[in-house]
């Protein structure tokens, strides 16, 4: 595994500033609503014996009576962002200034400056990527780099966290079974995308696809929505993205490239479902 490269003095010095600073990460959002744009909270185990989950023990102690300081993430032991691989912890830092966490662009952009200005020790900056309604998406990047490790999420929340993974464990992998496993994780978010889409009224098959069949769910999702000659092009290509990611889900060689090429083509079906069900909304 990659050894990090923000240091430990970085981290604690930005968490130090967080806190001190009294800044409220979880922006507009409550601190559950917060954490489940990145984590699974619902499968967390809870640290309250009164609770079955994550969901259920921050709501108590960060909703209904407020009895956790604003610290007490970066070092619980089921986030564990002090200590967290650097993608991930620049994942949340990213999110603290994402324009649904944080409305006004300026205080969002002098976040960001202010984390830089610890960031920049270790070859690292947050930078505006792309935008939304006008306000700044921030990505991470090495310095002099264009390696941008955020992507706008599709507001499916399952689908979100699992393209994020993807992207973690590609950019972190340094072993063949680290590298299979981005396949086992592509197989996954095709599923949760079909099965965030998938309607049986509409997307028609000859019997009802198990709920892990994303191959047979897909398929009908893009025959439904892509009909007839003039989307005979866009129709071959999902369906081409489709067939390239379940193919290299299989394939047990594990080289890099192939692990890179199962992610994009993942991405794509993705992104290209969610293009789809948006112009349907």
């Amino acid at each position: 595994m990659k050894r990090n490269t923000i240091a430990e003095v970085t981290r604690r010095d930005i968490i130090d500033h967080i806190v001190v600073s009294g800044i409220d990460w979880a922006g507009a959002l409550s601190q559950p609503e917060f954490l489940a744009r990145l984590y699974d909270v619902a499968s967390l185990p809870s640290n309250d014996p009164r609770f079955r989950d994550a969901r259920g023990d921050i709501t108590m102690h960060t909703v209904n009576f407020q009895d956790w300081d604003m610290g007490w993430v970066f070092d619980d032991n089921r986030f564990g962002v002090r200590w967290v691989t650097d993608s991930e912890f620049l994942r949340f830092l990213c999110e603290t200034v994402h324009p649904v966490v944080r409305s006004d662009p300026e205080h969002a952009r002098a976040l960001a400056a202010g984390f830089n200005a610890y960031l920049v020790r270790d070859g690292w900056e947050l930078f505006e990527e792309s935008e939304l309604s006008g306000r700044p998406i921030f990505g991470a990047r090495r310095i002099g780099h264009r390696a941008v490790i955020f992507a706008e999420p599709t507001g499916w929340e399952k689908v979100d966290r699992q393209i994020q993974e993807i992207r973690f464990r590609l950019h972190e992998a340094a072993t063949e079974e680290q590298l299979q496993t981005i396949g086992l994780l592509c197989r996954e978010v095709l599923i949760s995308v079909a099965q965030a889409v998938y309607d049986p009224a509409r997307h028609k098959t000859h019997d009802r696809p198990s709920p892990t069949d994303a191959t047979r769910m897909l398929e009908a999702y893009f025959a439904a929505e892509l009909p007839g000659s003039r989307h005979e092009e866009a129709r071959s290509l999902a369906k081409a993205s489709l067939k390239l990611a379940v193919a290299l889900q299989h394939d047990r060689l594990a080289h890099y490239q192939t692990a890179a090429l199962c992610a994009e083509a993942a991405a794509s079906v993705v992104n290209l479902v969610h293009i789809l069900s948006a112009s349907r909304e």
